[in-house]
């Protein structure tokens, strides 16, 4: 038997767990983004959602949202077995009998897929292109000062891969300080 005996329980039961794994973690929710957390086009949600709801789609980014609980609910997913009480699953399995975006975000979550933003694809977009830029003038030059093919073969591949990692740096030193 489900110890939820309403969905509304169960979806409360699941927010207080991500609200409280928030402020654990430190991860500032604004109104807005703890309301979202309610959003139901056909079950039990807050009164007041189509207003939320409107707010949100105009000043916040779904993608990055979606990563910031993802995030918080990946943590509640990593807590040793003894930290768990047995209700998240329970919470989730009432839940499944109506359309709740809470489900959504939960399974988002599992799924383990990052989104990128539209900046974060823009941000790689230019690492990559500046990788390029800088690597075919260096092996244009190595190329044509060095005669020992086994030598400019390393130049050129150490080059390669310090513009890589420098890359992947440049392109992940947003996503560390993000959420």
């Amino acid at each position: 038997m489900n110890r939820f005996t309403t969905v509304r329980d169960a979806k409360e039961y699941l927010i207080s767990r991500i609200l409280a794994q928030a402020d654990r973690d430190g991860v500032r929710l604004s109104d807005v983004e703890r309301e979202m957390l309610y959003f139901s086009e056909t079950g039990w949600t807050l009164p007041n959602m189509m207003a939320v709801s409107r707010e949100f789609d105009q000043k916040y980014s779904q993608d990055e949202y979606e990563n910031k609980i993802g995030r918080i609910i990946r943590r509640i997913r990593n807590q040793p077995e003894n930290k768990r009480d047995g209700g998240w699953d329970a919470a989730i399995e009432r839940l499944r009998s109506e359309d709740h975006y809470l489900l959504v975000l939960i399974a988002g979550a599992s799924s383990g897929n990052v989104k990128l933003s539209r900046w974060e694809v823009v941000r790689l977009i230019v690492a990559a292109a500046v990788c390029v830029a800088v690597f075919l003038p260096i092996n244009f030059f190595v190329e044509s000062h060095m005669d020992n093919r086994a030598i400019s073969k390393l130049i050129l591949e150490g080059a390669l891969l310090a513009l890589v990692v420098l890359a992947a740096l440049a392109g992940s030193r947003g996503r560390r300080g993000s959420g």
